[in-house]
């Protein structure tokens, strides 16, 4: 039995919580079966009814495990079409953000969705799978003053009887139950214009009064939408593009005709606006945009191939923006989001990208970094293995061929290899399907028969891991090279443990070699003997900014998994300091996780802060707190890393003194700090640890109304680092007028101060039910439930470890997503007691050394 179709009709008022539905569901049946089964949860069933051959007969529920709500006939279904009714009642909660929910923004109610993964079921009794892609038709009751939006353009609008109205919508194409989504408001509308090839009808909808603050998103989502119908070869497949700001929703939403985005990632005061956030609006929006094609066109058949969705639209991003924006770093970005995936990956725990789906909890777990991360990450190596254009007519074979329909990976990587001509299923199911991320070890040998380079595989791990046993992958390999003032590059597929790759282009033993071009591949490389003197001596500066980034994260991961000294590492932080180049400096910064404030016993801590004092306090306070006419995108995004990192962690006097200035002035008047450095400022000035300036915040959360300001302040509380005052932070979580989602985070960053960390674990220990247990009365999202082992992730004892593991493991166990989070806090713990017992002291050496050396290499 399958669905062929939907038509529902829904009541619903923003400011009620219960809402009502009719929902008739055309069926296909197969074969002849006595019950029909289908998906609800918290539904009421008030009536159902039947139909086949003309003949109605009504059916009572039963409720089946997990979320199936069954229907016993008396007289089995006969193959062939057939319909059921189902009349109930819904809830639209207050505390969740999934289902249907409601939100006070403003003084108004609003009502919103958010299905993916598991809950259209919460509004809609349905066959709440990816591979059920059917057409839905809705019509909405509501009451005077409000207007409904949904996937398709409004058919008609009819006043009722009571006052309110009806909106009916237009059939939808194909979808599945999951895509579906609607809002409910006194909402506004601004237009953008028509967008793609077919000129689709273009808004930007707010809360009420708001319209301004989404001109930016007006601006750039035509621009989007035409770029990724050029590289598609398709126009746009729907009928209308609206994109809905909705507060507190966890990210953005790709439904076909209505993607949605957290209110803070779509709109901003025009005066309030900053690079920072209109370069992650716009990076968003591809995403977004991108999964029109990946996910909503061509839908996954199940969860277990939900990359083909995200890591598509996570891979089109970079891609996209590249050659839209070119000035924003898009490829440098890439390879920052391939360390993070890299990180990810590091991690027993971690899952496969395609991981099989046996649970609700895989579901959950499904959205994380390898998904996304490392998705991403290796079709981008498969894109640079293949060449762009084939890869892009490999994409748009598969399109025309599963158009409006559902596919598998086995389907993409089929059309792949068809256009290619390789064996792309070989390579990339080594990716797909296996945990973990390969080490490369790169030797250079120079002999009678000219230059070579051998490559070795085996899996990275961490200090802390224990390997699970063999691994190895089908690697593509791009090894760069200089000899004799010419450069050249030489490509392999690495497919088992070993390799030789000859340098046929170097008629001498190569000056440097670097096996990652431009680091395209999913992979952390381990120079060995020459090779890395080789590099050091002559070949950083000759690396392109990408190839740069690549080698300092994979200099990080080389001491974190203690192959090199902390100190060795941390002395290019050192060099790198002055840096002209934005991306190489930021890069360098991820290396003083070796001098974390959890590695070090107490008596060093002052030695860090004056590490960093010294180290970037110079080019901290020359750029101050505020922008300068005429001065580059580059410097504006630095400036907030910089002046955070030496003022907050390095305690610079001065740049605390300016700090605590600008504060007040802020408090006073939101126009008085520019945009990208209001967090940092409050930052700085908390860590101070003022109590009046606390009070001065805490009554500015309370008599805030604008969520984003309101926000900034709850942030601002976040970094107070004094026991007794972070105690009190965390009462505020239970104060009434106050929303708990917002200010639970205080939680999650006090646990990662030395200072504050068991003062945040005991909050949640002490709290644990009424934040998120069973109780209907609990105040927070049952998906948190999960999450709130990560105030434990930051500890760096065994002691420590075993209470996190102990008061967590029944816990999460019944928590979405919760067994396999706990397993990687642990796991974070053991890795971090592994790294202070091996780099602890190399770390403690390193910040006992004088002062920085001012100048670095320069990128080419």
């Amino acid at each position: 039995m399958r669905p062929t179709g939907y038509t529902v009709e829904l009541t619903l008022d923003p400011k009620v919580s219960v809402f009502q539905g009719v929902a008739d569901i055309a069926l296909e049946v197969t074969k002849p079966t006595s019950v029909v089964w289908l998906h609800a949860k918290s539904l009421t069933v008030k009536k159902a009814t039947l139909t086949q051959g003309g003949a109605s007969s009504d059916v009572t529920p039963v409720r089946g495990e997990e979320d199936f709500l069954g229907f016993p006939l008396t007289k089995p279904l006969a193959t062939g079409p057939a319909t059921l009714r189902i009349v109930y009642d819904g809830v639209a909660s207050e505390k969740e953000t999934d289902g249907a929910f409601r939100v006070n923004e403003g003084g108004d109610w609003y009502l919103y969705t958010q299905f993916e993964p598991v809950d259209a079921r919460r509004v809609f009794p349905s066959f709440d799978e990816p591979g059920f892609k059917v057409p839905w038709q809705l019509t909405f009751h509501v009451p005077a003053g409000v207007v409904a939006v949904t996937n398709t353009p409004q058919e008609s609008e009819e006043a009722r009887p009571d006052g309110g109205r009806t909106y009916r919508f237009a059939r939808t194409q194909p979808l599945p139950s999951y895509l579906i989504a609607f809002g409910v408001g006194p909402f506004d509308f601004l237009p953008a214009a028509d967008a793609g090839q077919k000129k689709v009808k273009t808004r930007i909808i707010t809360p009420r009064g708001r319209t301004v603050e989404g001109t930016y998103a007006a601006k750039v989502t035509p621009e989007i939408l035409a770029a990724l119908e050029d590289y598609f070869g398709t126009p746009y497949p729907y009928e209308k593009l609206d994109v809905m700001a909705v507060p507190l929703l966890g990210g953005a939403m790709e439904h076909p005709g209505l993607v949605t985005f957290n209110s803070r990632l779509i709109l901003a005061k025009p005066e309030e606006d900053s690079l920072g956030r209109q370069r992650g609006f716009s990076d968003t929006q591809v995403h977004e945009l991108a999964h029109q094609w990946f996910g909503n066109l061509v839908t996954m058949q199940w969860w277990d191939d939900l990359w083909l969705n995200e890591a598509f639209a996570s891979w089109m991003t970079p891609r996209l923006v590249e050659s839209w924006r070119p000035a924003w770093d898009a490829p440098v970005e890439r390879v920052h989001d391939r360390a993070r995936a890299l990180d990810a990956d590091s991690l027993l725990s971690a899952r496969r990208i395609r991981q099989p789906i046996e649970s609700a909890n895989d579901i959950h777990n499904a959205f994380d970094g390898i998904t996304y991360g490392k998705g991403s990450a290796v079709l981008s190596m498969t894109e640079e293995w293949l060449g762009r254009d084939v890869f892009q007519r490999g994409i748009q074979r598969y399109f025309r061929k599963h158009a409006g329909g559902n596919a598998t990976a086995k389907d993409f990587l089929d059309a792949v290899s068809a256009e290619s001509g390789k064996d792309v299923t070989g390579m990339l199911g080594t990716f797909l399907d296996q945990s973990g991320a390969p080490l490369v070890t790169a030797s250079l040998v120079c002999g009678a028969d000219g230059a070579k380079v051998v490559l070795t595989q085996r899996r990275y791990l961490r200090l802390g891991a224990t390997s699970p046993g063999p691994q190895t992958w089908k690697v593509p390999v791009c090894v760069e090279y200089a000899a004799g003032g010419k450069e050249a590059r030489t490509c392999t597929l690495l497919e088992g443990e070993r390799a030789e790759v000859a340098l046929s282009e170097a008629k001498t033993c190569p000056d440097w070699v670097f096996p990652n071009a431009e680091g395209a591949g999913y992979f952390r490389v381990q120079l060995d003997g020459d090779a890395a003197a080789k590099l050091a001596k002559s070949g950083m500066k000759r690396l392109s900014r990408t190839e740069q980034v690549t080698f300092l994260t994979d200099v990080r991961a080389l001491a974190l998994a203690g192959t090199i000294p902390a100190a060795e590492a941390l002395a290019l932080t050192r060099r790198l300091a002055n840096e002209p180049d934005r991306v190489v400096t930021l890069a360098s910064l991820d290396l003083l996780e070796l001098v974390s404030s959890r590695l070090l016993p107490d008596e060093k801590l002052e030695d860090r802060a004056r590490f960093l004092r010294e180290t970037y306090g110079p080019r901290a306070r020359q750029l101050g707190f505020t922008p300068r006419k005429g001065e580059s995108e580059d410097t504006r995004l630095l400036r907030p890393r910089l002046v955070r990192l030496a003022g907050r962690e390095g305690r610079d006097p001065k740049l605390r003194a300016e700090a605590r200035a600008l504060a007040n002035k802020w408090l006073k008047d939101k126009r008085a700090v520019a945009p990208e450095m209001v967090d940092v400022v409050l930052a700085i000035t908390a860590t101070e640890n003022d109590a009046a300036f606390r009070e001065q915040l805490v009554a500015a959360v309370r008599s805030e109304k604008e969520r984003h300001t309101r926000q900034h302040l709850i942030g601002a509380l976040s970094h107070f680092t004094d026991p007794a005052l972070v105690k009190q932070n965390l009462a505020l979580v239970f104060e009434k007028g106050l929303d708990p989602r917002e200010t639970v985070w205080m939680a999650f960053a006090a646990s990662r101060g030395l200072r504050t960390q068991d003062v945040a674990f005991d909050f949640v220990k002490e709290h644990y039910d009424r934040l998120v247990g069973d109780s209907p009365e609990a105040l927070l999202p049952v998906e948190a439930a999960g999450r709130m082992a990560y105030v434990g992730s930051n500890f760096c004892d065994a002691g420590k470890r075993q209470q996190v593991e102990d008061f967590f493991t029944e816990r999460n166990a019944k928590a979405p997503g919760g067994p396999r989070m706990l397993a990687q806090v642990l796991e974070i713990v053991d890795q971090c007691i592994a790294l202070k017992k091996t780099q602890a002291a190399s770390a403690e050496s390193f910040l006992s050394k004088g002062a920085p050396s001012p100048r670095a290499p320069t990128s080419r």
